[in-house]
């Protein structure tokens, strides 16, 4: 069991939100006395972008330019983001798919840092590359949302307790800020006693668990016929306060396709916190 995170890796693009994303990983790295490494990974135009038949080499000539230009000003952005931090964040370029990227670099870190897919603005990611992170690094990913600040990441959790593998994995990986935090919420949502590993009180023995480690939690079992999981999930941490969601990221590959589960499509599309997944 780690007592806290040694290394975060951020992933860094060329959008105005990949500065607040190293700002809020930076903290989180301060707090941890952890390691900060940010890797710059985008989709490259070169694949992004239909060619002609004609002028075929042109555009890509072009289009090469752009991307020359567009990295020069994401590596501008970011030494001006590190000067406001007061450390020293080791840079890392690397060109590929950028899920193939961050999944490799995630090896070796302990918690990864992405920010969420905005559908409704310009992306240097397509629209999987966090479910394909999560399923595929085998690391902790800390979603953080295209909207709103947050002075605070972890202060006032809640783990969203399922009594599965993927939770029980995302509890663990959470385990350094669940210590701590000043309040620490266990939700189990549309639980049945007895059923499907949460005992006779649902939520009950990983309360247990937690406290063994330290963590004071509080306990509560919802059920709602008329909302799915992942709406309850976030209504009940607008209702609370939450300043983190913790739970586990469910999918699957079917040969190039990654599925990623109803609940977890929920959060990542409408989450209103940072949401620390686990596969």
């Amino acid at each position: 069991m780690s007592f806290g995170y040694k290394t975060i890796l951020a992933h860094f693009d060329s959008t105005p939100r990949a500065a607040q994303r190293l700002r809020h990983a930076a903290r989180l790295a301060d707090d941890f006395d952890a390691h900060l490494a940010t890797v710059y990974s985008i989709m490259s135009p070169l694949y992004s972008e239909p060619f002609v038949a004609d002028g075929g080499a042109f555009v890509a000539q072009e289009l090469l330019r752009f991307q020359e230009r567009k990295d020069a000003d994401a590596k501008a952005a970011f030494d001006l983001a590190q000067a406001t931090l007061g450390r020293n964040v080791e840079w890392r370029a690397a060109t590929g798919e950028p899920a193939a990227v961050v999944i490799e670099q995630s090896r070796y870190a302990d918690l990864v840092v992405l920010g969420q897919y905005d559908a409704d603005q310009a992306n240097d990611t397509t629209p999987d590359f966090i479910g394909r992170v999560i399923l595929g690094s085998g690391r902790p990913v800390l979603v953080i949302p295209y909207a709103g600040e947050f002075k605070t990441i972890g202060k006032r959790p809640m783990v969203a307790w399922n009594a599965g593998r993927e939770a029980t994995r995302a509890v663990s990986a959470s385990m350094p800020l669940l210590r701590r935090a000043d309040q620490v919420q266990v939700a189990a949502f549309d639980a049945r006693a007895g059923r499907g590993g949460h005992g006779d009180i649902p939520g009950a023995d990983i309360a247990t668990y937690l406290a063994r480690h330290g963590v004071k939690a509080n306990v509560s079992a919802t059920n709602s016929r008329d909302m799915d999981v992942g709406s309850q999930i976030l209504s009940r941490a607008d209702d609370d306060g939450v300043d983190l969601i913790v739970m586990g990221g469910y999918g699957h590959s079917r040969a190039f396709e990654f599925i990623m589960g109803g609940t977890t499509r929920t959060l990542l599309a409408s989450m209103t916190v940072p949401v620390l997944f686990a596969h």
